[in-house]
């Protein structure tokens, strides 16, 4: 996985903070969004968004938003829970 971030952004952050709960390390790819570097060729070819943050995944999927990241980051890594173990829990947070 490669996450696609920009130190400087607010919506990356939620997703750093994320990882760092989880104790989980990932690649990651600082975006540099004062240089316009999200509009680039390589970049818009991962995210047509072309925004931050965004995780690529193993078989080539990129995820977009911060939320279907942390989603995806809890499914995968499910300890500690973050976003609750029932229904409840879940939409409640």
């Amino acid at each position: 996985m490669k996450l696609y971030d920009c130190e400087a952004a607010p919506s990356p952050r939620k997703v750093r903070l994320f990882l760092a709960k989880k104790g989980t390390e990932v690649e990651t790819i600082q975006v540099d969004l004062p240089k316009g570097e999200q509009f680039s060729d390589w970049y818009r070819q991962r995210n047509p968004n072309c925004t931050v943050p965004a995780l690529e995944l193993e078989e080539g999927i990129v995820l977009c938003e911060s939320e279907a990241i942390c989603r995806y980051l809890e499914e995968m890594y499910p300890d500690p829970i973050l976003f609750g173990r029932s229904v409840i829990e879940r939409s409640a947070r």
